[in-house]
């Protein structure tokens, strides 16, 4: 089989082309955002509202829909890396970041019993916002960027807020960093995937 030979200019805008495709190509459909964001929210607007009306046994319910929630994060990982073709450094990086996220929340969790409430939503909101903002910069989407200084400034809020009001600075937190961010993304993957 005889190989086209190809001028050094079309090989140049070859390359070109495959760059800008995959710096400007969403590589996140937005789902997990939306996912956490609706979960978290969820979680917190339960254990507010049972807190604020007297039900006991508000805050089970992190316990229920956290774990319930890394399940379905997990099932879904697992289906979109059979689909993967291609993996860029992009995906990679946001792999590690959300890896330190995770790792990160896991340690104040567990220190939670010795900080309390208090400091804990302070440094899980403060891990909102570094995950969101890496990961904004990464796919080089800037409402992802945005919404992450949403989480640092409730972060602030927080610390002069009750420990009931903290449960609506980590609402207001992941609305602005996952859940507007997420759907604004899921948005630009589908209308990039419809080219």
């Amino acid at each position: 089989m005889e190989e086209k030979q190809i001028h050094p200019n079309e090989s140049l805008a070859i390359i070109s082309s495959m760059i800008d495709t995959a710096k400007n190509k969403i590589a996140d459909d937005g789902f997990l955002y939306i996912f956490w964001g609706w979960n978290v929210l969820l979680a917190a607007m339960i254990h507010y509202f049972t807190v604020k009306v007297g039900i006991p046994g508000g805050a089970l319910s992190w316990a229920v829909l956290m774990p319930l929630g890394g399940l379905v994060s997990a099932i879904y990982g697992r289906k979109q890396r059979k689909k993967e073709r291609v993996r860029t450094y992009v995906d990679e990086y946001l792999g590690y970041n959300w890896m330190a996220f995770l790792i990160g929340l896991f340690i104040t969790l567990i220190m939670m019993s010795v900080h309390g409430w208090k400091v804990s939503y302070f440094f899980v909101m403060l891990l909102y916002g570094m995950a969101t903002f890496i990961s904004g910069g990464l796919l080089r989407f800037r409402p992802l960027l945005i919404g992450s200084l949403f989480s640092f400034v409730f972060a602030i809020v927080s610390v002069f807020a009750g420990e009931l009001d903290q449960l609506l600075c980590i609402s207001a937190a992941i609305l602005c960093s996952y859940l507007i961010p997420g759907y604004m993304l899921r948005s630009k993957y589908r209308s990039q995937q419809n080219v």
